[in-house]
């Protein structure tokens, strides 16, 4: 299966927080590096999924999941 590589933008929870990054991890982003930028959450991404789209469905619903808001998607690049 290809692994995809992708960002998403959120907004919605506190950087400050103890549980900020693991409340990612819990919801299914362990294959996202989690940084903060700007006032933003920046979650990149190295996803594997059939294609491209389930890669950033699944990413959504998991950012979803953690309490964070999903903005946009960014840097698509698929990789084999």
């Amino acid at each position: 299966m290809p692994i995809h590589e992708f960002s998403i933008i959120a907004s919605g929870l506190d950087p400050q927080a103890e549980d900020f990054e693991r409340r990612f991890y819990d919801a299914g982003c362990d294959d996202a590096t989690v940084s903060f930028q700007g006032g933003r959450i920046i979650l990149d991404f190295a996803r594997e999924a059939d294609s491209l789209g389930a890669a950033i469905a699944t990413a959504v619903s998991d950012v979803t999941r953690a309490g964070a808001t999903p903005e946009r998607v960014g840097s698509l690049v698929t990789s084999i």
